[in-house]
């Protein structure tokens, strides 16, 4: 008895086609996705840690000048090459504070920090608020955020 052929191309394995079918290369490339936005998400942002700290110095920056005025008492920031601590003037001299608002802090590891005008090792403000216009930049990896006080003691955070 002779064999029908059922299929129109028939089923010899040598001339079948190969490849991939549309529905294995969708699975293929969302699987594809995925990954890599599990990746990008467990990947660190190099800039948010700098500006956290941006936003912490401004926003401690003006704590400082309140804390001035409301005092009547003259406040500063003072700078060393690791972060920056805070100062109250009495007596004639200036004394670090170590109240609960005013600890020390410390730059994270990555983050360089520069001061314009060059030297400037304090941030004075006077109780009234006012003090000299100031530029705090702050780099990582790349990054940059600066912290901007001007002569009225306004904070401004920039790019």
């Amino acid at each position: 008895m002779a064999r029908m052929r059922i299929s129109a191309t028939g089923n010899d394995p040598l001339t079948r086609e190969r490849g991939f079918t549309l529905v294995e290369l969708v699975v293929v490339l969302s699987i594809i996705a995925v990954a890599t936005t599990a990746v990008l998400f467990a990947l660190p942002d190099p800039g948010r840690g700098l500006r956290d700290s941006a936003e912490r110095f401004a926003a401690q920056a003006a704590t400082v000048r309140d804390a001035a005025v409301m005092g009547a008492s003259p406040m500063a920031i003072r700078f060393d090459p690791h972060g920056y601590h805070f100062e109250h003037y009495v007596d004639g001299g200036w004394l670090a504070t170590n109240a609960k608002p005013f600890r020390p802090v410390e730059w994270p590891d990555n983050v360089v920090a520069r001061i314009a005008p060059e030297g400037t090792a304090r941030i004075r403000f006077d109780s009234t608020g006012l003090t000299d216009p100031t530029t705090l930049l702050l780099t990582a990896s790349g990054a940059k955020a600066t912290v901007m006080i001007d002569a009225g003691g306004e904070v401004r955070l920039g790019q």
